[in-house]
């Protein structure tokens, strides 16, 4: 089980007017302030706090401030522009781990049921299934679907792969013959070392891993990527 994660206290339309009435509030504010404009019980919006912080809509202790993300992302939410909100909250999943994480395991196992993919979410942020995680792990759901990173058909969810490059430069791989492989993984490349600066060539990840190990593969994955694209290796 990985390190507990505070996942919301609410439903992604509540989140979303929570998000919305700090985005009205040029001050430093408390749940309660926050839980009258919303119309949302000042539980909920302690619940969603610390989530909200650690994605960086908010910052502060006691009481909360919007970050210029968050009031941006309010903005485009009281807006209802689609485009806006797809755009905004890809830049806050891209620079959440976990939220990566959720979106790989989608893609892992080529979709995964909707209520499947609540408790993985649960059970990756370390928290029991009760009705407040379950309806944030729904949130998490939704805020990936908004960022157009995950679409549902028939109550399935894929991952979408719109936003990613096909190939990896040349200049991105490692030097001197093939990169060394992460535990339960293996690489095989299609191009010549000698290729021209700017070609592109194939990486072929053949990965082979139990179903218990599916859980930990997602990071392993990065690490081994961005271990292939540091300068110099």
């Amino acid at each position: 089980m990985a390190e507990e994660f505070r996942l919301p206290g609410s439903s992604y339309e509540e989140l979303a007017n929570i998000i919305v009435a700090y985005g009205t509030r040029d001050e430093a504010s408390n749940p309660g302030d926050v839980g009258k404009l919303a119309s949302v019980h000042q539980s909920s919006v302690s619940r969603s706090n610390a989530f909200l912080t650690a994605l960086g809509v908010l910052q502060g202790e006691t009481t909360k401030l919007v970050t210029r993300r968050g009031r941006a992302l309010a903005r485009a939410l009281a807006r209802r522009d689609q485009a806006e909100i797809q755009s905004r909250w890809r830049e806050i999943v891209s620079t959440s781990e976990f939220l990566q994480n959720v979106v790989s395991a989608v893609k892992l196992r080529e979709g995964m049921l909707y209520g499947t993919l609540q408790a993985y979410v649960a059970h990756s942020a370390g928290q029991p299934r009760n009705k407040p995680v379950m309806a944030g792990a729904g949130a998490i759901i939704e805020i990936l679907k908004a960022a157009g990173l995950l679409e549902e058909d028939a109550g399935e969810l894929t991952a979408t792969f719109d936003d990613e490059p096909e190939d990896m430069p040349i200049d991105e791989i490692r030097e001197h013959g093939e990169p060394s492989s992460a535990d339960g993984l293996s690489v095989s490349l299609q191009g010549s070392p000698n290729t021209e600066p700017g070609t592109a060539i194939n990486i072929h990840l053949h990965v082979r891993c139990s179903a218990d190990e599916l859980e930990d593969l997602a990071p392993r994955l990065k690490a081994l990527i961005r271990d292939l694209s540091e300068p110099g290796t």
